[in-house]
């Protein structure tokens, strides 16, 4: 569909409403694609199966991104429910929408501790270490002409604490599961970009300084092991009123990465509204900052790979685990669409830092 064609087939309300107001703004107009495009940069978006039947959605991810994440559908709860029984159908839909509209795709995510039942059911070793290379070796070869790179181990410490995460497969095969993983997944696709993806490492707190430290000693070893690791992953939620972005604690992070020659993604690119209580200066001009700070500092002190934002339009999301809280001043993580698909402040912080790379 061309944008003349789109923009005649979406009703007024839908393209010019926000603050209830009518506004001559149609979600196409960022444009942020183009820019990308013509930075030679990786700009991508988590994207759901229902936004590729959804001509308006389905736009919005044409005319802004040249990078696509499926949210579910390569997690392991979607491709292998059951021992040895694979389903791709939901995650090939995904792939043809790129390879159509000549977008890559990153996949997300391999070993994670979100896993079926069965598998964290697992009580040997063996039976782990056997289960995850069929797991990958499946999944990143299937896909090893259209995925080009790949979250291989997300999340591997807590949420909130420098420590590993226990999971199954910790459990059973040790530290030594993260090198596995990525060797795996590297046997699998030797040309693939492999990553580590994690939370917080971007925010400003002793816990945070810590996890980088505890991140960067893991990718140390894993180098030293020359264990093929490409890049880590920041995942850049945000929760304005609560986080903060740490320039200095972020920058001597990718710095360090850099030096070691490990690349940055910023990987899960949002922001939230439920702590604005908490912030009272902010405003919904301030996202700008918050996703131009974030790409920023990981461009000028690291080998800033990507970046993707984790959705496109809040018209499309699911409400989040906050939504029924009475406190909460939202339901729904902030994209760059607002619930009209008017574009928020956060489409110019992310043009005004790609333009300055």
């Amino acid at each position: 569909m061309n944008r003349r064609r789109f923009l005649a087939s979406v009703p007024l309300a839908l393209l010019y409403v926000r603050a209830g107001q009518a506004l001559a703004q149609a979600p196409a107009a960022a444009g942020l694609r183009v820019l990308a495009d013509r930075k030679s940069f990786r700009f991508g978006s988590a994207i759901d199966l229902q936004n590729i039947n959804d001509p308006i959605a389905a736009e919005i991810y044409i005319d802004n991104v040249n990078s696509i994440t499926p949210r579910n559908e390569l997690k392991w709860n979607s491709t292998e429910k059951r021992p040895g029984v694979f389903s791709f159908n939901s995650a090939d839909r995904m792939v043809a929408f790129a390879r159509k509209n000549n977008m890559r795709v990153y996949g997300h995510t391999l070993i994670w501790y979100r896993v079926p039942g069965w598998v964290s059911d697992i009580t040997d070793a063996k039976t782990i270490q056997a289960t995850m290379n069929r797991h990958i070796k499946q999944v990143v070869t299937r896909y090893k002409n259209s995925i080009d790179a790949w979250d291989v181990v997300n999340e591997p410490l807590e949420y909130d604490a420098p420590d590993l995460r226990d999971c199954v497969f910790r459990r059973l095969l040790g530290d030594d599961y993260i090198r596995m993983s990525f060797d795996m997944a590297h046997q699998a696709n030797p040309g693939a970009t492999l990553v580590l993806n994690e939370t917080h490492l971007e925010k400003k707190s002793d816990v945070f300084e810590q996890k980088r430290a505890r991140i960067l000693k893991i990718v140390e070893d894993l180098v030293a092991k020359k264990t093929p690791i490409n890049a880590v992953g920041l995942q850049a939620h945000f929760r304005p009123g609560l986080d903060r972005v740490d320039p200095e604690g972020m920058g001597r992070f990718c710095a360090a990465l850099k030096d070691m020659g490990v690349g940055v993604f910023i990987t899960e690119l949002d922001a939230s509204c439920h702590f604005l209580n908490r912030d009272k200066a902010f405003t919904p001009a301030s996202y700008a900052d918050i996703f131009s700070d974030v790409i920023t500092v990981a461009a000028e002190h690291g080998d800033l790979k990507g970046v993707t934002v984790w959705g496109m339009s809040e018209k499309y999301g699911e409400p989040d685990e906050k939504a029924t809280d009475p406190a909460a001043a939202c339901t729904k993580r902030v994209n760059l669409y607002d619930e009209n698909n008017a574009p928020r402040s956060a489409i110019d912080g992310i043009r005004r830092a790609i333009e300055a790379m």
